[in-house]
């Protein structure tokens, strides 16, 4: 260094633009040797609902020291005060925790699900100013935050806390055009009840065609749109390294799957309809059906109007599973016989509408539920010949 000095003086440099010579000599060597790394983990899909779309983590590691930990935006505590409560409303909070890195592959192997990492390509500034925003938001007044599960979970807070980080916005790939509900759906094949029960809670923001920042809601999506992002024309982390390899879970369909249950609901009903259809157990029967129709009606609009959820307002689901179906087995001693009948070919033309929305409104319809709305129009039309009846 110092026979470069003379040498620079020898040819009249300034001093100034010596020292700006030897700083970015410095910065170079650095850089080239950084010993803090910090990368993303994803981890894939596991058996359980609160798992079957995957996770997201930060690893940061320094090889001077020895670190070796991992950030994790999805931790929530079952033992939080009303937490059921919280959870359907919305409120419950979700909190930033830490664990060393063989404690978090530890745990993923004894639940036979592969962890991927992509380390991103930062300065050694920029290395530093990350883990500096992970050990801020650790401390007891920022670990908490309310969790919403399209715009701010364990994925979103990562990829928010990436681009404060980068010099310029990142240049995301482009996705197909999938509503967050087709993203849903792909995850949720091996459990069909899942995807019927999710389909009908949420509502219309779940069918908005996402671009590929929004794709990144989800921790495997998250990782192949990473895989392709750029920040200005480089890539902004390696390629997918597979460090937890796993064997494919089996998946059998069977058949006790919503689309068989519920065709063997609506036979059930067809059969009542033709051959009991005055008969009281025809009425227990369609009392039930009601009456389980008005809870899921109770359960939507508590999640609509209540709830603190964004992505269950809006649902069309309400225009037949609706709290007033509860009323059904006390009809005779609330309506007249006049309002009743009106009452009962309204909500029939409903269900017709609705089985042919299925083909036009905005809000994707499971087809599973054609065979309840046929049911209930089954079970309408035996009200009205009972109303007639009765004249």
């Amino acid at each position: 260094m110092k026979i470069l000095i003379q040498l620079l003086k020898s040819h009249r440099i300034s001093e100034r633009f010596i020292f700006f010579l030897i700083l970015f000599g410095i910065s170079f060597t650095a850089g080239s040797t950084d010993p803090l790394r910090i990368s993303l983990l994803t981890c894939s899909p596991g058996e359980e609902l609160y798992s079957v779309f995957g996770h997201s983590a930060f690893r940061v590691k320094d090889s001077i020291t020895g670190l070796d930990k991992v950030y994790n935006y999805g931790t929530f505590n079952f033992r939080e005060k009303n937490f059921y409560l919280k959870f359907m409303s919305g409120k419950l909070n979700y909190y930033l925790s830490t664990q060393t890195f063989d404690d978090f592959m530890a745990d993923y192997q004894a639940e036979n699900r592969a962890v991927y990492e992509q380390v991103f390509y930062l300065s050694p500034t920029q290395n530093l100013e990350l883990y500096r925003r992970l050990e801020l938001n650790m401390a007891p007044q920022n670990r908490a935050y309310k969790y919403d599960f399209f715009w701010d979970n364990c994925s979103t807070r990562i990829r928010d806390m990436v681009e404060t980080i980068l010099p310029s916005a990142p240049q995301y790939p482009s996705t197909p055009p999938f509503t967050f509900r087709d993203y849903l759906h792909k995850y949720l094949i091996p459990q069909p009840w899942s995807q019927f029960g999710i389909d009908l809670i949420l509502g219309l923001p779940a069918d908005k065609i996402t671009i590929s920042r929004e794709a990144m809601f989800l921790p495997m999506e998250m990782m192949d749109v990473y895989d392709q992002t750029q920040s200005e024309n480089q890539r902004i982390c390696t390629v997918i390294e597979n460090i937890l390899p796993a064997l494919p879970a089996p998946y059998q369909s069977g058949l006790f799957h919503p689309k068989w249950v519920l065709l063997f609901l609506l036979c059930l009903t067809i059969i009542f309809y033709y051959f009991r259809s005055s008969s009281s157990w025809f009425n227990i029967y369609a009392n039930i059906f009601l009456l389980v129709t008005g809870i899921g009606g109770l359960i939507i609009g508590f999640l609509w109007f209540i709830a603190d959820h964004t992505t269950t307002d809006l649902n069309l689901h309400f225009i037949w599973a609706n709290p007033l179906c509860l009323l059904y087995p006390l009809r005779n001693k609330l309506f007249s016989p006049r309002a009743l009948e009106l009452l009962t070919i309204t909500y029939a033309v409903l269900l017709v509408f609705m089985i042919f929305g299925v083909l036009f409104l905005p809000q994707d319809l499971p087809v599973e539920c054609i065979p309840v709305w046929l049911s209930l129009i089954l079970i309408m039309l035996s009200e009205l010949k009972r109303i007639k009846e009765n004249k």
